[in-house]
């Protein structure tokens, strides 16, 4: 039997964990830590510590291997966590990159203040004379999608102003540097006014983790703080059976 452990700020990393579902069977064992989101505007301690706080939670399912479906909880404690539990973790960024390497052109990286702070995506990605790397700190978009707004006018009049310099420009690739936001994908597009190549990570990450399948996905989902939208946006991206629990950590 294999165990993967998937965890994220909040809502986020449903989207990944949705995607490593239909790829491969495995018993899932998902944490969102809600009641502390977003980590975005955190400093690096405190965002080693949560993350070290989730993971020993998730260990005592016996977790083979870890998914960090997080932008800002990779860039910052993976390093950290993979040295301390010395287990397999999947950073979601690396896939981010393998993924953005296939287009061309320059490319908008939207994500949280701590992942564009990290500058880990212009690092690999923008090369001199080729490509351009813009980065753009979403501050209101986490609290919003944990909220469960995602459509709707104060949606929109956020995306209009992160998406400024990608409609001024007409930057071809918009890199999706957070989780949360293939939630809001649609909004995205609408307030778009060009098509662009949107790159979601998560959809690269699901094919390239390396496990051993089980017969059939057993879920367990986790969050330290449920609200009203919490099961909506789980039955959105969550398509067969799961259960639900609160958790405190």
């Amino acid at each position: 039997m294999t165990n993967i452990g998937v965890f994220d700020t909040g809502l986020g990393g449903l989207s990944v964990l949705s995607e490593l579902i239909k790829k491969k069977n495995a018993n899932y064992f998902y944490l969102g830590d809600s009641k502390r989101a977003p980590y975005g505007s955190r400093d690096e301690a405190e965002i080693i510590k949560f993350a070290d706080e989730i993971v020993n939670f998730l260990e005592e399912y016996d977790i083979d291997e870890y998914v960090i479906a997080c932008n800002t909880i990779s860039v910052i404690a993976t390093d950290y966590l993979s040295e301390k539990y010395k287990k397999k973790f999947y950073p979601i960024p690396i896939y981010g990159i393998k993924q953005a390497s296939k287009y061309s052109g320059d490319f908008m990286v939207l994500g949280t203040e701590a992942t564009v702070n990290s500058h880990y995506y212009k690092h690999y990605l923008e090369t001199p004379g080729k490509s351009k790397v813009y980065e753009v700190a979403a501050r209101n978009l986490v609290p919003l999608i944990e909220e469960g707004i995602i459509e709707g006018k104060e949606i929109d009049d956020n995306l209009k102003k992160y998406l400024s310099i990608a409609n001024e420009k007409k930057i071809p690739n918009l890199i999706l540097a957070c989780t949360h936001y293939p939630i809001i994908k649609e909004a995205i597009k609408k307030n778009l006014t060009y098509n662009a190549n949107i790159i979601n990570p998560a959809t690269c990450l699901a094919s390239e983790v390396n496990f051993y399948e089980t017969e059939k996905n057993n879920i367990d989902i986790f969050f330290t703080e449920i609200n009203d939208s919490t099961k909506i946006i789980i039955d959105k991206f969550i398509d067969t059976d799961y259960s639900l629990k609160l958790k405190e950590i």
